[in-house]
């Protein structure tokens, strides 16, 4: 849990530095036509980038981290698997999506493939893994169903005379 912890914070700080406006995101720098926020505003955007930050050094903690822990608890690997990697889009896609709403700025040519990959990205990523967990509950009923019939039946009383 330390180490998961630690890169939380490592990325959240890469995070922030890389950010579009941070020391070392000039190459996604925000547009000129994007607009400068001030006052409460900024502070909200600021809160934000935090905030997103933050997710993102989450998203790369259970990337580096989490795989066995989803495994473990799905029906199967793969979908457990398939939960992992989108709780990872799902964690971490926000830095990259916000940053790029800014360096982009409202060229609505050049922001759609933007929204296509990023919204479109999270409605298929959350509905993978509400598939891997359904599968699991399904599994997980459909296996104690067995124990629960297995159990009554070998706890009736013989029929033998």
């Amino acid at each position: 849990m330390k180490r998961f912890a630690a890169v939380v914070v490592v990325g959240a700080a890469l995070a922030l530095v890389f950010s579009p406006r941070g020391p070392l995101g000039g190459f996604w720098a925000p547009s000129a036509q994007f607009p400068k926020p001030e006052g409460a505003v900024l502070a909200g955007f600021i809160a934000e980038g935090i905030v997103e930050a933050v997710a993102f050094g989450v998203g790369v903690a259970i990337l580096l981290f989490g795989r066995r822990w989803f495994t473990t608890r799905a029906a199967t690997p793969t979908k457990g698997a398939i939960a992992w990697l989108t709780a990872c889009w799902l964690f971490a896609s926000w830095l990259p999506h916000a940053s790029l709403h800014q360096h982009i700025g409202m060229q609505p040519a050049q922001i759609l493939p933007v929204e296509w990959i990023f919204h479109v990205g999270n409605i298929v990523a959350l509905s993978a893994l509400l598939w891997s967990l359904a599968a699991s509950q399904r599994s997980a009923t459909r296996q104690a169903t067995q124990l629960g019939d297995h159990a009554s039946s070998s706890l009736s009383p013989s029929t033998q005379d």
